[in-house]
């Protein structure tokens, strides 16, 4: 019968962690994570795409901006880093599109379309690299 106090004390203890996972709750993150790494960004980007990583870790959201830099003439990423305790971020330099390359959803479809037409497992970006 002891067990039965205990398990209902580990229940009360786990509740307020169900209801921080809740999708609402999530998506409240993810907000927050966005406009907090777009308000920290060094230099104003053409049409910048914000990719957030859904839950993040234990103690940090991550987020990649993408967007065309004014001052390098070219597509850039910043790394966003966000302190779910401190709600703070820090930013990663400039990354160029050489060294990086954010694969969109529409790019990854269309990889599993030629991949089920196909049958090659191979990909390839659009500068022909594997």
């Amino acid at each position: 019968m002891r067990a039965l106090p205990l398990a209902m004390i580990a229940l009360s203890l786990t509740a307020p962690l169900a209801h921080a996972s809740s999708p609402e709750a999530w998506e409240e993150f993810r907000t927050d994570v966005e406009k907090s790494c777009l308000a920290s960004l060094p230099e104003a980007l053409g049409t910048p795409t914000v990719f957030v990583e859904p839950t993040g870790t234990e103690s940090y959201g991550i987020a990649a901006i993408e967007g065309l830099s004014p001052e390098a003439k070219s597509q850039i990423t910043y790394v966003c880093i966000y302190d779910k305790q401190k709600k703070t971020v820090e930013m990663s330099p400039p990354i160029t599109a050489d060294f990086l390359h954010v694969v969109r959803e529409s790019e990854r479809a269309a990889a599993a379309e030629k991949k089920a037409e196909t049958g090659d497992n191979t990909t390839q970006d659009p500068a022909g690299q594997e």
